[in-house]
């Protein structure tokens, strides 16, 4: 690092590199709203592991500045911390063009934006989606599924503009899903996760500013989402969240950089 006059390093959620910029005395950016300490001194196993936790702690310690995206986990190792708000690509508005390419089975109904991930995918009961009336769903998930109101959409739309065309994004609730909905001022629909321990600062955050609805695994699932949408739909998300964390961010870079 100190042959290729490195001024600074970022790293998104990496500890090895931050301990390495101390030792160099080049200063360090954690951009991230957890750290791997955070995960793994809550999982099971953590009294068995406990040299690899402290180990995570020793490491993370040495950041000269964390940057906390919304829905972050708060720790006590990194001194140093700035909060900012979501960090997300918003996307464009092709609501015509999508409805264009959808044909009269979309016109005037809900538009509903799923993503669940690979796995994810294979536990809902996708023939209840029929049972949605008012919704039509679309998404960029590999479902092998006849369903008259879901249709698959290609690369040919990323997945920013399908989020920002919808009125409602259907999802297991990771970070960057819930980060552009919210910068689309959508709000969302959302399941339990109890193996995603990240899932306590998401669960707290939807809840305590009531834009998103949270349900049971089971229910989730089921894929019968009709009155949960509806309930979802009657909140507002635009004024509620802190947006454009990648310019708070680029900003912070700046002014350690000069």
């Amino acid at each position: 690092m100190a042959e290729n006059r490195i001024d600074l390093i970022i790293s998104d959620v990496a500890s090895m590199p931050l301990k390495a910029g101390n030792r160099l005395k080049i200063p360090t950016i954690l951009i991230g709203n957890f750290t791997w300490h955070d995960i793994y001194s809550n999982l099971p196993g953590k009294k068995k592991n406990s040299g690899l936790v402290s180990f995570l702690a020793e490491e993370y310690s040495h950041t000269t500045l964390q940057v906390l995206p919304q829905c972050h986990l708060q720790n006590k190792i990194i001194k140093n911390k700035k909060e900012v708000g979501f960090i997300s690509n918003s996307g464009k508005n092709i609501r015509n063009d999508l409805e264009r390419h959808l044909g009269k089975k979309a016109e005037n109904k809900i538009l509903v934006f799923i993503y669940l991930g690979d796995n994810g995918r294979h536990s809902v009961n996708w023939k209840n989606l029929d049972e949605n009336k008012d919704c039509f769903f679309i998404t960029r998930d590999p479902i092998n599924h006849s369903t008259q109101c879901l249709n698959v959409i290609d690369e040919n739309f990323s997945y920013q503009d399908l989020i920002a065309s919808s009125d409602i994004t259907v999802t297991k609730g990771g970070y960057s899903t819930l980060a552009t909905t919210f910068a689309n001022y959508n709000p969302v629909v959302t399941c339990e996760r109890t193996d995603f321990f990240e899932f306590v600062a998401i669960q707290e955050y939807l809840l305590s500013r009531e834009i998103g609805v949270l349900i049971k695994d089971k229910e989730f699932y089921n894929g019968n989402w009709q009155e949960s949408i509806k309930e979802a739909l009657k909140l507002t998300v635009k004024d509620k969240v802190p947006l454009n964390g990648e310019i708070e961010t680029a900003d912070i870079v700046r002014q350690m950089l000069s």
